[in-house]
């Protein structure tokens, strides 16, 4: 029950006494049948409303009603927020999206603007109906922790923690100085070291060749000069206080080298999380809510129009069962090398699928949008793949006309593509439009 929302419970709790919404609540039991009049009206009135099916839009209202007739007027506790939580949970499984909940909002709040402390409780209310969203966009975000990239960050870092374990710089320096040596013996030699196990085991899969020799590198020098310090005492064990001293300044450094490699690689590393294909560079799917939700907002503020191409590599699986995978993955490469060729810096690809690829156009019509995708498609069939030498590739156009559901016009542009690849491929369709070269 972590996820549940009771914080939020205490806070309004806070904000409104019991003892004061009873006082002011009498009144508004009357209300109710105007309250419900007045959503009726903006609900049926409402655009992003009016895109559901019939029986969608029934649930909904039934599902507002019941809102004010049953949760409107309580003063909240556990069990009440429970109830409205597992409401929420239910409107999610059912396929509605936060969007559609927070258009709901919005007329169940605009029918009782004149009364500040209704909707203070809207407000508090909404927030719980909406907390399973919110868990599952969590939820969403602890499976992205599979990404190969946050695997290397977190290797990277376990590996750095090794590394510091076994070099306690403070520990080493107060023993010198008090000509304590039995803490030497207590260092791994480079053979038994946690660090070089790491390297052995996983080095190579999170770093670059390059990387990784510099670090085996530093690593080695470190146990190195530990052997020194070693050596030192063995022969002599006076009056080494300050040579050892000098060997542990120098230990240190090499020691931060290391640590700064291993850092630099994890943060490059961090910045392409959840974020991008690691083969093509694209944006990958999760980011396109986020994206699309931005430049939506953009285009109702601003007026300009956005449109989608929905683009598939022809024959793409006969290929990768011909050739094998190393093969498609080049070919993958060389075909997003030649859409960030032919796109602006503020157009946004991202990679759809396997070989499915969607590209945002902002600032862009319809007509604008084939330009491009017929761009894309001349440049894909005279290019020369390594292996295969041609591919061609199929496009649907559309422009986002439905801006408070996108999805219908993302999914109008799979059908457009669909129809491309079943009418001959190496095609952009809008509609029953068709180009070919």
């Amino acid at each position: 029950m972590k996820k549940m929302p009771y914080k939020l419970l205490e806070r309004f709790k806070e904000r409104v006494r019991k003892e004061v919404w009873e006082e002011k609540i009498k009144d508004f039991y009357t209300k109710i049948p105007n309250i419900i009049s007045e959503i009726e009206t903006f609900y049926d009135r409402s655009i992003s409303i009016s895109i559901l099916t019939e029986d969608d839009k029934l649930y909904l209202k039934r599902f507002v009603k019941r809102y004010i007739k049953n949760y409107l007027l309580k003063y909240p506790d556990e069990k009440y927020v429970l109830n409205l939580y597992n409401a929420g949970k239910r409107l999610f499984l059912k396929g509605y999206t936060d969007e559609i909940l927070l258009e709901v909002y919005k007329i169940v709040y605009k029918s009782v603007e004149e009364d500040s402390l209704l909707k203070e409780k809207i407000n508090f209310d909404f927030l719980v109906v909406l907390r399973p969203y919110m868990n599952y966009s969590l939820d969403e975000e602890k499976k992205l922790l599979k990404d190969s990239n946050v695997e290397m960050v977190f290797s990277l870092q376990e590996a750095a923690k090794i590394h510091i374990k076994n070099k306690n710089k403070n520990k080493f320096l107060k023993a010198v100085a008090d000509g304590d040596t039995d803490v030497l013996s207590n260092i791994p030699d480079y053979e038994n070291c946690e660090f070089t196990k790491w390297l052995e085991e996983h080095g190579r899969k999170v770093l670059n060749e390059e990387s990784y020799k510099e670090v085996w590198y530093f690593h080695k020098l470190f146990h190195e000069k530990f052997e020194k310090i070693k050596h030192i005492y063995s022969k002599n064990k006076e009056n080494n206080s300050l040579a050892v001293y000098l060997l542990l300044k120098d230990i240190e450094n090499t020691s931060l080298k290391l640590l700064f490699i291993l850092n630099r690689i994890s943060l490059d590393n961090i910045s392409k999380i959840a974020l991008k294909d690691s083969l093509t560079g694209f944006l990958n799917r999760h980011m396109l809510d986020v994206i699309l939700s931005k430049e939506i907002s953009r285009s109702k503020r601003y007026g300009y129009k956005i449109s989608i191409l929905m683009m598939d590599l022809d024959n793409f699986k006969k290929i990768n069962d011909t050739y094998g995978h190393l093969v498609g993955d080049e070919i993958l490469m060389h075909f997003a090398r030649i859409v960030k060729n032919n796109l602006r810096e503020s157009d946004y690809p991202f990679r759809y699928g396997g070989e499915e690829f969607l590209i945002l156009l902002p600032h862009t019509d319809e007509e604008g949008a084939l330009v491009v995708a017929e761009r894309i498609r001349k440049s894909v069939e005279s290019y020369k793949f390594p292996v295969i030498e041609r591919i061609t590739v199929s496009c649907g156009v559309r422009e986002i006309k439905n801006l408070d559901n996108p999805y219908i016009d993302i999914e109008e542009a799979d059908r457009y593509l669909y129809i491309a690849k079943k009418t001959g491929k190496n095609r952009c369709v809008y509609g029953s439009t068709a180009f070919t070269s």
